[in-house]
């Protein structure tokens, strides 16, 4: 994400200090190895840490695994030029989850295409469920409490119709980054949205029907 700048909220800034500057440091730490590695590399927690200057220690402290660092290296270079890693390396979650609440969801499609090379090496570390659930936050945020889609209708999703339409959404914008030619952004945040409105009437038309049949089969009230 670029354009402008944002910061926290106060209650994000209650964090120790050490523990920003510590993924601060982890963070850059794999973001410059993923950057020298050809695609598929493996990169051990004792390389990360030996590049942040830090113990192995430290960065378990911080991180299980490897795929855990990645999905923050993720985040941090979506809202690069937004939200200074300095500030919100302790708080990655929260701050995409704000800039997609503020700014919509169109800067994160495009943040994806920058660098092309990058991200692709970086999808290849295993992240394990982490990064679902990162992005199943922010798309649900962005569907429902966006300001910049503030004019469109809210689109609530719960369930296993959440749990079904973001595991699309996500497989989708995966596609899109990794193709020569995508649709344009515009295009791509249309068609989340059409695909999201219809998982939720499809979600309310179903427990109509099934509150129906269920209603047909016990009959007339004192049958």
């Amino acid at each position: 994400m670029s354009q402008g700048t944002s910061t926290l909220p106060p209650e994000a800034h209650r964090v120790d200090p050490r523990v920003t500057r510590t993924r601060a440091a982890l963070i850059r730490a794999l973001t410059t190895l993923v950057s020298e590695s050809p695609k598929g590399e493996v990169i051990s927690m004792s390389a990360v840490a030996q590049r942040a200057r830090l113990s192995r220690q430290a960065l378990h402290n911080h991180y299980s695994n490897v795929g855990d660092l990645a999905t923050d290296v993720w985040i941090s270079r979506l809202l690069e030029g937004w939200l200074p890693l300095d500030e919100s390396a302790a708080n990655l979650v929260e701050a995409l989850t704000r800039a997609v609440q503020e700014r919509g969801i169109e800067p994160l499609l495009a943040a994806g295409r920058a660098d092309r090379d990058f991200f692709d090496k970086l999808r290849a570390i295993p992240r394990g469920e982490r990064v679902a659930e990162v992005l199943a936050a922010a798309v649900t945020t962005w569907l429902t409490d966006a300001d910049r889609d503030s004019d469109r209708p809210k689109i609530a999703l719960t369930g296993d119709a959440r749990t079904f339409t973001i595991g699309g959404m996500v497989a989708l914008v995966s596609t899109w980054q990794m193709a020569e030619n995508p649709p344009d952004i515009t295009e791509q945040v249309a068609t989340l949205r059409t695909f999201a409105a219809a998982a939720a009437a499809a979600t309310v038309g179903g427990v109509r029907r099934t509150s129906a049949s269920a209603t047909a089969l016990r009959g007339p009230s004192g049958a």
